[in-house]
Parts: structure tokens; C-alpha cells; sequence
């Protein structure tokens, strides 16, 4: 009894009825398909959506194809949530997801782009405002940062970067209204900064110093 009730469930609320005269015949089943990693799920498709649940009818994701090309274009990843944990996208619609959303309780916290290959090689932080307040780069895509920047109100105000790839970062760099005011250098490679340059408001050097010792 319990899964006829679910099936019509589903049925009523995602299935677009097949004819306007049906009268007040019920709706079938949800189709039953098994797919690759062998896990057997409830599909119920609607439009350009196609929802998935699992045996005990949670919602594990929903597919759509947003451009009716007849490929899904956009996952959301629900793990029996009715918000997404994660939105997978493939913006371009070439057949290869290029940006990943991250959410905790229906708030945007994380943003992969893949700005080339098929992985993430650029991450994208906001903050319990929604504004961007740090951006992670994978430039040589040997997947590790090797250059980060922290932001204020659209402003970077700090940097770290990785020059040689050692995956540890070696230059820190200060920004003070839209300029950079000084920069800290690993010059030993112990992983700590111990020379700093200090620039002038018309971006030349006008310093150098040891920095202490931590």
C-alpha cells in the first residue's frame, strides 16, 4: 500500500498526462531503470526535467536538457535533500561539464570553472552575503592552487602564488586600494617569507626589508 501511494505520488506531481480525456483514471507506476554503477531507480521525466529516487523514493537528482538537444546539460545532486548539495553544468553545451555549484542549505558557497580541459581549474568562494571573497587558480592544472587571492567588496586585497610550482606558495602579495603596496618573497624556499618589497603609490619600489623571523 505504502508503494502504490508513492507511485501515485510521483506520478501526480512530475508526469505530464498523456491525454486531456483520460477522466479520473490514475497514473501508472514511475519507470523502474538500472543504471551504470548497477543501482536500480524510480525515473520520472517532465518536460526538459527527468528526477531520480531511489527505492525509498528520495530524490537523489534531477536531470535536465536545457536547450532540447537531447543531452542533459545540468545535474543537480539532491542526496535526498529538497535543496542540491551540488549543480553541475555544462554551460557551453559541447557535452562536457565546465562549472560545479556548491550549496549549503540552498546558499551558493562554492563555484568550480573548468577554464580548460573537463576539470575544475578555477574555484570561486562567496561568502553569507553572496559576495566573492576569494578566488583559487590551478593554472598549470596539476591539481593544486598555485595562486589565490582574497577579495573585499570586489577588491583584491591579498595574494599568494605559487611561482615554481613546488605546490607551496612563495610570493604574498598586499593590495591597498586597487594597487599593490608591498610583497612578501620566500627567498630560501623554506616556505616562509623573509624579504619584503614595499611600493609607492606610483607603483615603484621604494624599499626593501628583512622580514622577522615567525
Amino acid at each position: 500500500m505504502q508503494r502504490t501511494a508513492f507511485y501515485l505520488m510521483l506520478a501526480a506531481t512530475l508526469v505530464v498526462p498523456a491525454c486531456r480525456g483520460c477522466g479520473s483514471r490514475a497514473p501508472g507506476p514511475p519507470e523502474m531503470v538500472k543504471e551504470a554503477d548497477g543501482a536500480a531507480r524510480y525515473r520520472v521525466a517532465k518536460g526538459a526535467f527527468k528526477a531520480y529516487y531511489d527505492q525509498w523514493g528520495r530524490l537523489e537528482r534531477i536531470e535536465r536538457d536545457s536547450n532540447s538537444d537531447g543531452k542533459t546539460d545540468q545535474v543537480s545532486h539532491h542526496a535526498g535533500q529538497k535543496d542540491p548539495k551540488l549543480v553541475v553544468v555544462d554551460t557551453d553545451f559541447d557535452g562536457h561539464y565546465d562549472r560545479w555549484e556548491y550549496y549549503d542549505s540552498a546558499r551558493l558557497v562554492k563555484i568550480g570553472a573548468a577554464r580548460q580541459g573537463d576539470a575544475p581549474d578555477m574555484w570561486i568562494y562567496t561568502n553569507a552575503r553572496g559576495q566573492v571573497d576569494r578566488r583559487e587558480y590551478d593554472d598549470d592544472r596539476d591539481g593544486k592552487v598555485d595562486r589565490a587571492e582574497e577579495l573585499d567588496n570586489g577588491r583584491i586585497t591579498w595574494t599568494q602564488v605559487d611561482t615554481d610550482r613546488d605546490g607551496r606558495m612563495d610570493r604574498w602579495q598586499l593590495w591597498a586600494q586597487g594597487r599593490l603596496a608591498a610583497e612578501d618573497l620566500d627567498t630560501d624556499g623554506d616556505g616562509k617569507p623573509d624579504r619584503r618589497i614595499l611600493y609607492g603609490s606610483d607603483g615603484r619600489v621604494r624599499g626593501l626589508e628583512r622580514v622577522p623571523a615567525r
